[in-house]
């Protein structure tokens, strides 16, 4: 019973609608004192990406089905906004896989993917950070005996202060609710 209810909530994390708003005394995700390592090496505390809308979603890149996807709707949503905003929006992504997505192999996906470096910052946290993370986010994961990560597919917008201001669950949604989310923000 306890498995059929773990696959029932997966299925359900790839298939519901779009997420409310959340109340804005909710907090911050940059309350979380956490530093991580970007795709270069550097440590980024949190509360360092304060100061502009970011979208946020957790992945690994080894993942071959629903992280490919999340990428690309991220440069799509990248794609759907006026130059204008493009460079006043932040991409993070921030992985699941503590063990294998070190920061060369975050860079190596970045490159890949043709991620800019000016927009897109790629991070690699240890266990605790990761959980931690995908609490506040509402991400739920596990890692498979197979060493992948069942995972919901949620991408965040977070205003300048880090505070949830709309999230998208699954793989089937429209990135231009994204765009319009991120438009509203910079208005």
């Amino acid at each position: 019973m306890k498995i059929l209810m773990m696959l029932l909530a997966l299925a359900l994390a790839n298939t519901a609608p779009a997420a409310p708003a959340a109340p804005a005394d909710e907090g911050s995700v940059y309350d979380l004192e956490s530093t991580w390592t970007n795709q270069d090496g550097a440590a980024v505390p949190l509360a360092s990406l304060r100061g502009q809308p970011r979208i946020v979603v957790m992945f690994f890149s080894r993942c071959s089905y629903a992280c490919p996807r999340i990428t690309s709707d991220l440069q799509k949503i990248e794609r759907g906004l006026p130059e204008s905003e493009r460079s006043r929006v932040g991409f993070v992504m921030a992985s699941f896989d503590s063990a294998r997505d070190v920061p060369s192999s975050l860079k190596a996906f970045a490159e890949t993917k043709g991620l800019a470096p000016e927009r897109w910052l790629l991070l690699h946290g240890g266990t605790d950070q990761v959980r931690e993370l995908a609490a506040v986010l509402n991400v739920r994961y596990r890692l498979t005996e197979e060493g992948d990560f069942d995972h919901a597919n949620l991408i965040t917008v977070l205003d300048a202060q880090g505070r949830i201001v709309f999230q998208r669950e699954g793989l089937e949604g429209d990135p231009d609710e994204v765009v319009q989310a991120v438009s509203a923000l910079l208005r």
